[in-house]
């Protein structure tokens, strides 16, 4: 690895760390966003286990949110 690589994986361990707790609403968004970086990183180093684990955090996050959307938009329509 490259010391670029290395400080590139530095600066987005930072980024799930800080986007892991600032997207934190239990609607899927923060799981979302940490599989988008979990898969970039893993294309980055060539670790494909993280590239797929990142993939299946990045779907699953996005269908917790739609779940969470059509809820919350079922709640606001019998108000």
């Amino acid at each position: 690895m490259t010391p670029k690589n290395t400080a590139l994986l530095a600066g987005l361990a930072l980024l799930i760390a800080a986007g892991a707790s600032a997207c934190d609403r239990g609607d899927g968004a923060g799981q979302k966003t940490k599989g988008q970086i979990e898969s970039g990183v893993g294309a980055i180093t060539g670790d494909q286990h993280l590239k797929n684990q990142g993939k299946k955090d990045e779907v699953v996050g996005g269908v917790k949110k739609t779940f969470s959307d059509l809820k919350n938009a079922a709640h606001d329509a019998t108000k």
